[in-house]
């Protein structure tokens, strides 16, 4: 090997090195960049002492069977954490809750846009990062009184955003344990009970909405066939249901982890 050659190969050795270290120190900005945000946003949730007082307001009765909530007056049935709703719609006119599953951590704000790519790429402070934000999918009701809402988020390798989901796969007594889904929304908390969870592919069937409640009722027998896990929640096919959903997997052979929660009652402020 003639010293010309071997000066190429180190050179080239070296520049992959560093395009190697540009990536990693890219990748850890990014991270860094996201945490510190939301981390940030996290002030807006707080917790605080739970308020016992009911809620004795009339309940407007709903349309659609589907839409019929049950309400619980009782505060400390819920998470003790109070959400600045208008300080957040202030730094984003997207907003429209806040999302908490106290079984895998996961507390943040959601948002809806006006699709469902902008979010994927843009944090909740509009800023460009590849941890994204979660987001309702663009074509469901921002009320959650649709049969099922979607909501969205990357599974991030350090746990952040839905990341967290894929605790659920090792460990179904995080469920058992902790099986609720909340959704604290501008008139009140909305509870969810987690019913299945699975493994299905990107092209999944379970993507699609139901038209009608015959639909929704075949969509929720689907689900519990395909749970990974058996669930202790009994889903009442009359009432609306949450689902989550990330990405698992890498490359080609990426799939979806699906995360289905059942309304269970919810507490108006």
């Amino acid at each position: 090997m003639n010293g010309k050659l071997r000066i190429l190969i180190i050179v080239i050795a070296i520049a992959g090195i560093l395009t190697t270290a540009g990536m990693i120190i890219t990748t850890y900005l990014q991270y860094k960049k996201a945490k510190d945000e939301y981390a940030q946003i996290e002030s807006y949730a707080v917790t605080d002492e739970a308020d016992n007082s009911t809620n004795d307001s009339p309940v407007k009765e709903e349309e659609e069977e589907v839409r019929v909530f049950k309400n619980n007056p009782n505060r400390s049935d819920f998470p003790e954490m109070e959400i600045d709703h208008k300080a957040l719609k202030d730094k984003n006119r997207d907003y429209i809750g806040w999302l908490y599953v106290g079984s895998v951590g996961i507390s943040y704000p959601v948002v809806q846009g006006a699709d469902n790519e902008y979010y994927l790429h843009n944090t909740f402070e509009n800023q460009p990062n590849f941890a994204g934000c979660i987001f309702i999918d663009c074509q469901d009701k921002a009320d959650f009184t649709m049969f099922n809402t979607f909501l969205y988020g990357h599974a991030m390798k350090n746990g952040s955003m839905f990341g967290n989901l894929r605790k659920l796969r090792k460990d179904p007594s995080l469920i058992k344990n902790d099986p609720y889904i909340y959704m604290y929304l501008e008139d009140g908390i909305y509870r969810y009970q987690v019913y299945s969870y699975y493994i299905d592919q990107k092209d999944s069937s379970m993507y699609n909405s139901a038209q009608n409640i015959k639909q929704y009722r075949q969509y929720i027998r689907n689900a519990m066939d395909y749970s990974m896990a058996e669930c202790e929640a009994k889903p009442d096919e009359e009432q609306p249901s949450i689902t989550l959903v990330t990405c698992s997997g890498s490359g080609s052979q990426k799939q979806r982890f699906f995360v289905h929660g059942i309304f269970l009652d919810r507490y108006l402020y």
